[in-house]
């Protein structure tokens, strides 16, 4: 199963980016060899991202932040989000708490609950 999840960088690691579509860099943990891989984002928007992360070969997405569009087309691309309200956090930190199970899906119901981010600059 591979893990993504919006980073940035810090000193010597990366901790997580509270941005999802813009978010520069998405760090991707097989969860069967242990190994990570940074993946640059070029994108701009949620949707293609999403696509980004599939060719990747994603299973599940771990974000503080996600627009609708952009969770839809992950869900029809077969993938799951999960939130967590931690930010600036060591990726380490987030991965444990996923594998602890303290991490909950987000579900279309509980997805009009979350913050949303309006686009009006």
């Amino acid at each position: 199963m591979k893990i993504a999840m919006p980073v940035k960088p810090k000193s010597e690691s990366y901790v997580l980016s509270p941005a999802f579509g813009k978010a520069k860099f998405f760090l991707i943990y097989d969860m069967d060899t242990e190994n990570y891989e940074i993946v640059e984002n070029k994108y701009l928007n949620g949707r293609d991202v999403a696509n980004l992360l599939s060719v990747n070969k994603v299973n599940v997405v771990i974000t503080n932040h996600i627009g609708g569009g952009a969770y839809k087309h992950l869900v029809d691309l077969g993938m799951k989000a999960f939130f967590t309200e931690l930010k600036n956090e060591p990726f380490e930190k987030i991965l444990d708490e996923f594998k602890r199970g303290n991490l909950k899906e987000i579900t279309p119901q509980m997805f009009i609950l979350l913050p949303q981010h309006d686009h009006h600059h």
